[in-house]
């Protein structure tokens, strides 16, 4: 008796530790594939708010969301492992999506879970102390409509950094709400082109989320990933747009002031981040290559480089050439180079691969350095040490060591040349790093 005891406690036991790990698998197999091949939206926005502590700033946002939004939307909530009670409100309240976190995130982190989950045609990301207020959401919607340029939208508030700043008089949430009624008039004539945009509110299209990606979980906390991502928008020749008729009230950096004396350290480290991804962001926006292409069709992945092995949020590896992505099977020649599902989707897929094809490939590219051809793929370095990969009939300069770094190409000598040996191609868009993606199903 006893033994049959045992033996169907180690059966049982057995087989919840084979389903558990069974669900896991196919749980997280079932994310990558949905997250591949999910394309039903609703016509309405995805307001996504990322959070860590501070519920009663994020109990007055919700609410004045709830009162003064009359077009269709849905509220998703991004919990940042708070600590305050901020996980049991989420669990009982009703009419919005949640996650919640077990470690800080930070604020990119947060924000790509919400774009994951996202559903709506248009996505907005709102900080946790913002109050929006009358005409809020449709202004912004109209101003985000009036031109396909427009590619992110944001309005004007009280505590802020940068143009998006004016000054108010008010005392209260409700004399704010008495003035915003009166601001919140829509006239294309307050809307005005900005080289920057903070996150605290951002408005774009899906269509356009889907060209730029995700945001980069580079950036540690908060600070910076929104000149990042604003800075990358305009890359693809989208517009950064202040809609002036829209005002909503901001508390200011709740979140990131509750660091206390860890702040610098993580704006530091951030300026930090930002400038070796960038170096010259200014002088990457003025380059003859922008007024020579059809911006509206820029993708993201038109800033990354050919002959690379990539992967996404699944264990499959393609080899990417020629604006294809070709599965690989077998063993990878080298690391795989992680990229978003969003990226990884706007390459068209070609077909499989063999890892030894591949490895035949990388070589032919980058191993023949004698033979003076610039061919496909083939790196090729100026006298002033830039580095640019040829792709189709154009040049694309990297930005920097750190860009070559990222890509894992800089173990690779690059071909000298003289500027003159280049004057039979165009100047293609720079590569840039792809965006640092932590979580395992974006």
């Amino acid at each position: 008796m006893n033994n049959r005891r045992y033996s169907n406690k180690g059966y049982n036991d057995g087989y919840i530790k084979g389903f558990n790990s069974g669900y896991a698998d196919g749980y997280r197999r079932g994310k990558a594939e949905g997250a591949m091949r999910s394309t039903t939206y609703f016509e309405g926005t995805s307001i996504i708010i990322p959070t860590y502590n501070q519920l009663h700033y994020l109990k007055e946002c919700i609410e004045s969301v709830v009162r003064y939004t009359h077009e269709p939307y849905e509220l998703i909530i991004i919990d940042n492992a708070s600590v305050d009670g901020t996980t049991e409100y989420l669990k009982s309240a009703k009419g919005m999506r949640f996650r919640i976190n077990q470690e800080n995130l930070g604020f990119a982190g947060a924000v790509n879970q919400g774009l994951m989950m996202a559903r709506g045609t248009t996505l907005l990301i709102l900080n946790n102390d913002a109050v929006v207020t009358s005409n809020w959401l449709s202004n912004l919607l109209a101003c985000l409509h009036s031109n396909s340029r427009f590619g992110i939208v944001g309005p004007v508030t009280n505590y802020i950094s940068g143009d998006q700043l004016i000054d108010v008089s008010y005392t209260n949430i409700t004399e704010m709400q008495q003035f915003s009624r009166t601001h919140n008039q829509s006239n294309a004539r307050c809307w005005s082109e900005t080289s920057r945009l903070t996150g605290f509110c951002m408005l774009l299209r899906r269509k356009d989320f889907i060209r730029l990606g995700y945001f980069d979980e580079g950036f540690q906390i908060g600070n910076c990933e929104d000149d990042d991502y604003g800075l990358r928008a305009r890359l693809l020749g989208m517009q950064l747009i202040i809609a002036k008729d829209t005002f909503i009230h901001h508390y200011g950096s709740v979140s990131m002031k509750s660091l206390s004396s860890r702040f610098d350290q993580v704006y530091a480290n951030n300026l930090s981040f930002f400038s070796n991804k960038w170096s010259d962001p200014h002088g990457i926006l003025s380059l003859d290559w922008q007024r020579k292409t059809d911006s509206v069709n820029l993708q993201t992945i038109d800033s990354y480089p050919t002959c690379v092995v990539v992967k996404g949020a699944g264990s499959r590896s393609y080899w990417i050439e020629q604006g294809n992505r070709y599965p690989i099977d077998g063993t990878n020649p080298v690391q795989a180079v992680r990229v978003s599902q969003v990226d990884l989707r706007n390459w068209p897929l070609g077909k499989v691969m063999s890892a030894e094809d591949v490895n035949r490939r990388m070589k032919a590219v980058y191993g023949l350095l004698d033979d003076g051809k610039v061919t496909e793929g083939r790196l090729v370095k100026i006298r002033n040490g830039s580095v640019f990969q040829r792709k189709g009939n154009k040049l694309h300069r990297f930005l920097n060591r750190h860009t070559l770094m990222a890509w894992q190409l800089d173990s690779f000598e690059p071909l000298s040349v003289s500027p003159d040996e280049l004057r039979d191609y165009e100047e293609g868009a720079p590569i840039i790093p792809p965006p640092v993606i932590k979580a395992d199903n974006i």
